[in-house]
């Protein structure tokens, strides 16, 4: 086995000992509407190791894995397929203009970051900001990431596009999200990655209560990840 270190916004980093999954556990039906695939872990071979220094994910409830171990959440799982040393400080309600259950907003959630002198992070947008207006989520977006890229001046920046799986139409703030994160990594040399909506129409992948991934629904976004690092060339 190998450690992987994780922290949840809130929670202590801790070392814990993720244990490699089964086929069975980590192969997910395909959806004729979803191309993606998901490898099966083989028990027996050990994880790859990451060439970087510490990885840090910025993130609301589906990052933080909601409702399940704290190793089935997709950051867990990309640190276990590619060796990276991740701490997630995945937040649940949390956003760029929301404060969530941990107490801290993005903002918040960054100054943690900081201080962990990461070689890499990666921040999501979030549904959690649907509340706010184009302006503020715009503002608050740019005034975070720009403090990111301050404080990390050498760090790889990597922005996550907002993910919307719900069965009613889009609202407007889920663009408007994805648009300034899009914008503010761009304008600060980082990049911005699309991950589609891999969980959309697919309520087998989904907890009760429609929203957050269940454990399936987790490795189908850790591949969607992978394979979005992958296609724009960044090793962990």
């Amino acid at each position: 086995m190998i450690a992987i270190r994780v922290a949840v916004a809130g929670i202590a980093v801790v070392t814990m000992a993720g244990c490699s999954a089964s086929a069975s556990d980590r192969s997910v039906p395909a959806s004729p509407a979803d191309s993606l695939s998901v490898a099966a872990v083989d028990a027996a071979t050990p994880p790859p190791r990451a060439s970087g220094g510490v990885v840090v994910t910025i993130g609301d409830s589906i990052m933080a894995g909601l409702g399940l171990d704290a190793d089935e959440s997709w950051p867990a799982l990309v640190a276990h397929d590619t060796g990276a040393d991740i701490v997630n400080l995945g937040c649940s309600g949390a956003g760029f203009t929301i404060t969530g259950d941990c107490g801290d907003d993005y903002a918040g959630l960054v100054q943690q970051a900081i201080a962990l002198h990461p070689a890499v992070v990666l921040i999501q947008s979030s549904d959690n900001d649907s509340g706010a207006s184009q302006d503020d989520i715009d503002a608050s977006t740019r005034a975070t990431v720009d403090e990111l890229r301050a404080a990390l001046p050498d760090a790889q920046l990597i922005g996550i596009a907002t993910l919307w799986h719900l069965d009613w139409d889009e609202p407007d703030a889920i663009g408007w999200s994805t648009d300034a994160l899009q914008r503010a990594v761009a304008d600060d040399d980082g990049v911005f990655l699309s991950l589609g909506q891999p969980l959309r129409g697919r309520p087998e992948l989904l907890q009760w209560d429609g929203e957050h991934p269940n454990s399936d629904g987790q490795i189908v976004l850790s591949d969607a990840v992978e394979a979005a690092l992958d296609d724009a060339g960044i090793v962990l």
